[in-house]
């Protein structure tokens, strides 16, 4: 069986992963040894055919999820995951393993794609089980916050949830997450506007903006305070660390409009991000070189690789990055 996940919503592929997994070690394999994680990004075919085919004296299925394989720089390896696939598929037995593949959005989408990365790209979108999580319209965030209250038992007001999806801009991790917050502390069954305005207002935008504005301008001290304050608010290793990723390639789609000559008043259409981000993110950018910022990018891209495989703990190299600047 091959699955793909792939969009722009991360939040809601990464929730789809993460459900199918706890399926399979619930179901297959409690002790998760026949369970891995491959970096897409720096693999090759004989790693994936490996994973695949190490087999268990216990567990015949084996379940394999190959993240982010489009980020590959090796344009060979998707001419023969090609070929490779379209074999496994055709095997008597494939439903004995099953392959997901787990990809964030393409940028530029398939038109970026060379030729054999688009073969491969068109071939797992024919799949039974591709999902595409694109990024939700207003009336679906609406949706989205509804359906997450009511997993705490709450309901939120039409007022409420527009106001939400305001302040954080419609990013779908910060909506989990101030959710989560806000229907432990609405002390009725509704959550209302007086709620969000008393514990959400501007919190995370503006205090991961007062983070990296602290790393740009080489405050190590005031930065790890930023960041223990994140925790003590009750916000998770995990959520953290895809909040400043994603902070850190925005600073970078701003340094790069910035290098290009672009305009403040073209930025937000043509790098479709929000007025406000590109108003506020615009500050910090102007403090970071390209090359740094691409340097904590991918020092992120890294922990969080090696988080996902158990191998790095999420809090100790944050407070490590900031304290080497």
């Amino acid at each position: 069986m091959i699955i793909f996940l792939h969009g722009a919503d991360t939040f809601r592929s990464r929730r789809k992963l993460q459900e199918l997994k706890a399926k399979f070690v619930k179901d297959v394999d409690p002790s998760s040894q026949s369970l891995s994680v491959i970096d897409g990004q720096s693999t090759d075919l004989k790693n994936i055919a490996a994973q695949i085919n190490t087999g268990s004296l216990f567990v015949k299925k084996r379940l394999v999820v190959i993240e982010n394989i489009f980020k590959n720089k090796k344009e060979k390896i998707f001419g023969e995951l090609f070929e490779f696939l379209k074999k496994f598929a055709k095997q008597k037995n494939e439903k004995d393993n099953i392959l997901i593949f787990w990809d964030e959005d393409l940028k530029g989408g398939m038109k970026a794609l060379k030729t054999e990365s688009k073969k491969l790209f068109t071939f797992l979108s024919a799949q039974d089980y591709t999902q595409e999580f694109t990024a939700l319209s207003s009336s679906q965030l609406m949706g989205f916050l509804k359906k997450e209250a009511a997993s705490y038992d709450k309901e939120i007001s039409a007022p409420a949830a527009a106001l939400l999806i305001n302040l954080t801009n419609g990013d779908v991790w910060s909506l989990n997450q101030e959710i989560k917050k806000l229907s432990f502390h609405a002390t009725g069954s509704q959550i209302t506007p007086e709620d969000v305005k008393e514990m959400v207002a501007g919190s995370f935008n503006e205090d991961i903006f007062a983070l990296t504005d602290a790393l740009s301008a080489r405050q190590k001290n005031l930065a790890i305070k930023l960041l223990e304050e994140q925790y003590a608010a009750g916000l998770s290793d995990e959520y953290l660390l895809a909040m400043l990723t994603r902070q850190f390639k925005i600073l970078l789609q701003l340094r790069t409009a910035i290098d290009y000559k672009m305009t403040p008043l073209e930025m937000p259409t043509k790098l479709k991000l929000h007025p406000f981000v590109v108003k506020k993110g615009l500050i910090a950018a102007r403090n970071f070189t390209t090359p740094l910022l691409k340097s904590y990018l991918n020092q992120l891209i890294d922990l969080d690789a090696r988080n996902k495989k158990g191998l790095a703990d999420i809090r100790t190299e944050l407070t490590l990055l900031i304290s080497g600047l």
